[in-house]
């Protein structure tokens, strides 16, 4: 079987790398994108698993808007969206209309990192 593809959507090229050394260290191919827009792209071309994104980059709520358009173009594929503000987001905005499958604070720790990842690959299958 061909290792599991992650798509990080992130514009911090710090967490992007940190997400790829963990997750390429226990058997998954990633790919990176520093957008929303890059990412849809990237998905388009090349479909992944599943995908890693951040709630704030180039517009504070960019990443609720490509997690839309994960949902709408992509509904089987599993979103994590990562945020400094996880808890205030999920009070503030309806995530529920999201359609992503989890919603954790930043930093996440790498252990943490592979359970959410390996579980929501598990409830893919």
């Amino acid at each position: 079987m061909d290792e599991p593809k992650i798509l990080v959507i992130d514009d911090d090229a710090d967490l992007q790398e940190y997400c790829r050394v963990v997750l390429e260290a226990n058997g998954y191919a990633v790919t990176a994108a520093s957008s929303g827009a890059e990412g849809r792209q990237q998905m388009s071309a090349a479909p992944a698993d599943l995908v890693i994104l951040d709630v704030m980059m180039e517009e504070a709520d960019a990443g609720f808007q490509t997690a839309r358009w994960f949902a709408a173009h992509y509904p089987g594929v599993p979103v994590l969206m990562l945020s400094n503000i996880a808890d205030a987001a999920d009070r503030v905005f309806d995530t529920s209309t999201l359609g992503v499958a989890d919603l954790v604070n930043k930093p996440i720790e790498p252990q943490v990192l592979l359970a959410k990842v390996g579980r929501l690959l598990q409830r893919r299958t």
